[in-house]
């Protein structure tokens, strides 16, 4: 069972030491980085992924409606970012990263948004094809080098 819990002081080292294959380096940035870039990131909020005791990946969203969000031109601030999203990769393939974006459309609507926005690396190996699994589009936008998707959101 996945579990997606608020980043915390006691989580912060065993969430660094996680890594993605070698394959995988240039499509997602660190843990370690994602976490420093956060203290500049307005908006943002920074989960661990766990099954138990056990880290298996990392989430950061940020409130595009936040106060201070930092846009791109064209952005819609109804929208809630997955900044980033990573799993360990020796847990891939067991439902995490699904469960991560189960985890983001629930705070997607908490916060009131209509839509989940991230972006990806086209690439061989790259996690597009998984989130098309999950109903995200192309939106058509390259968003700093990466292709954008969104999700539209209809409220239970």
């Amino acid at each position: 069972m996945t579990d997606i819990k608020l980043l915390t002081a006691d989580a912060v080292m065993p969430l660094i030491k996680l890594d993605v294959s070698d394959d995988q380096r240039d499509f997602v940035a660190s843990n370690a980085v994602t976490m420093a870039q956060s203290l500049f990131e307005p908006g943002n909020e920074i989960y661990g992924i766990w099954e138990g005791e056990t880290p298996v990946g990392l989430m950061a969203l940020v409130d595009m409606s936040f106060s201070g969000a930092d846009l791109d031109e064209g952005d819609d601030p109804d929208g809630l970012y997955v900044w980033r999203l990573m799993i360990a990769k020796d847990k891939q393939g067991n439902g995490h990263g699904r469960d991560a974006m189960q985890f983001a459309e629930k705070r997607c609507r908490e916060l009131g948004r209509k839509q989940l926005l991230l972006s990806a690396v086209e690439a061989e190996n790259g996690a597009i094809p998984f989130y098309e699994k999950q109903g995200y589009r192309k939106t058509g936008r390259i968003v700093s080098g990466e292709t954008e998707l969104v999700k539209v959101l209809r409220n239970p």
